[in-house]
């Protein structure tokens, strides 16, 4: 049986592109939402800034993306359990120019921290309203493929 040798490279090199593409492509779609809950909102705008954005939509004011950062942040922090708390700060006081979305998903998790225990049913769901407010206003402002990772994680471990 003659078996074409170059055919058979070919294929298995294809074979392998494939795979390797498809454990790229997993890899820049891993989320973390503990490691980015702990995160500082310097460090979530610098992640959020650097997972790429796309040139066509608006950019956001500074301010805007700040507030979408911390968006995500209280949303996340409210849905951390318990033993992954310790060192993560209460957020700030709230000021007047604050959007009210954010005040209540700070509120949140605030009190989610000060009761000690596990987020309520209706605590996660004030998180993950919050989240999908955060992922909308993340593609609207051209960071899609970091909205795409929230909202795939959203899916798959909300409500």
């Amino acid at each position: 049986m003659y078996i074409d040798r170059r055919r058979a490279i070919l294929a298995a090199l294809a074979f392998v592109s494939a795979d390797l593409g498809s454990a790229r492509a997993e890899k820049k779609s891993d989320f973390n939402p503990v490691a980015i809950a702990k995160l500082r909102i310097g460090e979530i705008v610098r992640e959020i800034s650097g997972s790429g954005r796309d040139q066509s939509a608006p950019e956001p004011s500074a301010d805007a993306l700040m507030n979408m950062g911390l968006l995500l942040q209280a949303g996340l922090r409210a849905l951390l359990p318990v033993h992954e708390r310790e060192g993560v700060a209460l957020p700030g006081k709230s000021s007047p120019s604050d959007p009210a979305e954010l005040v209540e998903a700070q509120e949140n998790y605030a009190a989610v921290f000060q009761s000690g225990v596990e987020a309520s049913t209706e605590q996660k769901a004030k998180a993950f309203q919050s989240l999908q407010l955060a992922a909308e206003k993340l593609a609207s402002a051209g960071y899609r493929q970091f909205s795409k990772s929230l909202s795939n994680w959203i899916k798959t471990h909300g409500r």
